[in-house]
C-alpha cells in the first residue's frame, strides 16, 4: 500500500496516529507540586489532562472525516458543535478543579489552625501536641 498514491486522507490518518502515539509517551510534571496540594488534586489534574487528550483525538478524527467531504458542508456543521463541546468540557474541568482546590485550601487552614480569613482559629495546628 503506497500512502502517497492513496491520497491525503491516508497520510493524515497516519500522521494523526503517530502524533497520538507520541503524545501518549509524554509525561508532564504536575502543576500542583508542594505540600499545599493534595494527591487528589494531582490525580484530578492527570485525569483532566487525559480527558483533554481523548477529546482532542476525537476532534482530530472527526476533522479527518470531515476533510474527506468534497462539498465541505460537514466542516461547517462540525465547527459549532465542536466549539460547544470544547467549551462544555473546559467549564466542567474548571468547576471540578476549583472545587478540589477549595478542599485543599480548607485542609491547609485546618492544618495550620487558621480561619479562612487568615485569623487564628484557636485550635492547635494538626500534628502539634
Amino acid at each position: 500500500m503506497n500512502l502517497y498514491r492513496n491520497g491525503p486522507v491516508a497520510r493524515s490518518a497516519l500522521s494523526l496516529v503517530a502524533a497520538l502515539a507520541l503524545a501518549a509517551c509524554q509525561s508532564s510534571q504536575s502543576n500542583f507540586q508542594g505540600p499545599q496540594f493534595s494527591n487528589e488534586t494531582r490525580a484530578l489534574e492527570k485525569q483532566l489532562n487525559a480527558e483533554a487528550v481523548a477529546f482532542g483525538a476525537a476532534q482530530g478524527a472527526t476533522s479527518l472525516a470531515a476533510s474527506a467531504d468534497p462539498t465541505g458542508i460537514s466542516s461547517f456543521v462540525k465547527a459549532p458543535v465542536a466549539l460547544a463541546a470544547r467549551n462544555a468540557l473546559a467549564k466542567s474541568a474548571d468547576a471540578r478543579m476549583n472545587a478540589q482546590l477549595a478542599r485543599d485550601e480548607q485542609e491547609l487552614y485546618r492544618r495550620y489552625g487558621m480561619n479562612p480569613d487568615g485569623t487564628p482559629s484557636g485550635k492547635k495546628p494538626a500534628g502539634h501536641p
